[in-house]
């Protein structure tokens, strides 16, 4: 189970990256339901990371215009085990998205400072 909290109205989940040499830290994601991929970081912090990049990925942005996004890819910690996601490299606030939520069931107590859980429902 991965825990998290509810702060200013937004969901707040920890998303532990293995980077080389074993180094493994932890950043804040916002779960952001409108966003069907994996994961999004600022462009400095895929830089200062150093994540490889794998492609580049056509989206459509909440305003309605499209973009050609760069996209890594990253090792992450995922309950336990590690899981290679793609990491597009854009926007100012991590973001989690619907993707790397499936099969997982997610308990929110939609008060300031509130308990989040994410559980892996695939049996």
């Amino acid at each position: 189970m991965i825990l998290g909290k509810f702060v200013e109205n937004r969901i707040i989940l920890p998303v532990r990256f293995v980077l080389a040499a074993e180094m493994v830290f932890s950043v804040d994601f916002v779960v952001d339901t409108g966003f069907n991929g994996y994961l999004t970081l600022p462009t400095g912090a895929v830089g200062a990371m150093n994540l490889p990049l794998f492609s580049t990925t056509a989206a459509i942005l909440a305003d309605g215009t499209q973009s050609l996004i760069p996209t890594h890819v990253a090792t992450i910690d995922w309950h336990g085990q590690e899981l290679s996601v793609p990491v597009l490299a854009m926007g100012s606030k991590p973001l989690l998205g619907v993707s790397l939520l499936n099969q997982n069931r997610l308990v929110v107590e939609f008060i300031e400072d509130g308990a989040v859980e994410l559980e892996n429902i695939n049996y």
